[in-house]
């Protein structure tokens, strides 16, 4: 149990992690029978735009992103200095993520409701639903959090000078992109100032669980999160 800490926040950790994420949300777009991009999160349709740009065809787009995460579990177990893989660890941390989600979900749901405002899915059904959720949770991580935030801190370090002063205005500022993302595409929110200040504040919750614990962690936390407020 030691070692748990280290080895569930590593690279090697996540990147395994992210397959079954990805998989449960391919499948999960199959079993809502929608369209190919009627009911698929924004921020996995920026990344598959972004490949299509390759003259990929829509249709094989999943199996590339299947075959990168196959990638870059070795990739990332070749950087793991000593971290193994244990079956209870997994299940240890999706326990952690579990409680997460219900503690995020409290704070956050009374954030809402002190606003007057509904949680209510955009989805049309329990499948879409689950697969906005847990799209959301894989997706919005990876841009978000692991690209968009780390990219922000290489650019703005050597302007600020200071690393916690470029930390603390990249956490702002991927957060408040993060909020913004939810008012721009076909199935947007509408603009409201409070649900804007409310996912801004939801997007520095899951900043720091992402800093403190991880990307697989703060992952399948957000996933776990969303399923409890849309389904």
């Amino acid at each position: 149990m030691s070692n748990y800490w280290r080895y569930s926040r590593s690279a090697y950790y996540s990147a395994v992690a992210a397959l079954p994420l990805l998989v449960i949300y391919e499948i999960l777009i199959v079993l809502s029978q929608s369209r190919y991009w009627g009911i698929r999160n924004a921020a996995d349709v920026w990344i598959r735009t972004f490949l299509m740009a390759f003259d990929l065809q829509a249709q094989h787009i999943t199996f590339v992103l299947i075959g990168i995460s196959l990638a870059l579990i070795p990739i990332a177990k070749s950087r793991a200095r000593g971290i193994k893989l244990k079956a209870n660890y997994f299940a240890l941390m999706f326990a952690e993520c579990l409680a997460f989600s219900l503690v995020l979900g409290v704070v956050l749901q009374s954030i809402l409701r002190l606003g007057g405002l509904s949680s209510g899915g955009p989805g049309s059904g329990l499948m879409q639903n689950l697969a906005l959720s847990v799209g959301a949770g894989l997706f919005e991580e990876i841009i978000f959090r692991v690209i968009l935030l780390n990219l922000l801190f290489l650019l703005l370090s050597p302007l600020l000078k200071k690393k916690v002063v470029a930390a603390v205005v990249s956490v702002l500022l991927a957060s408040f992109l993060f909020s913004l993302s939810h008012y721009v595409g076909t199935m947007a929110d509408t603009w409201q100032l409070y649900s804007f200040m409310f996912r801004w504040a939801a997007g520095l919750l899951f900043t720091v669980l992402y800093f403190v614990r991880g990307f697989a962690i703060t992952a399948y936390t957000h996933a776990l999160y969303d399923i409890w407020v849309l389904v």
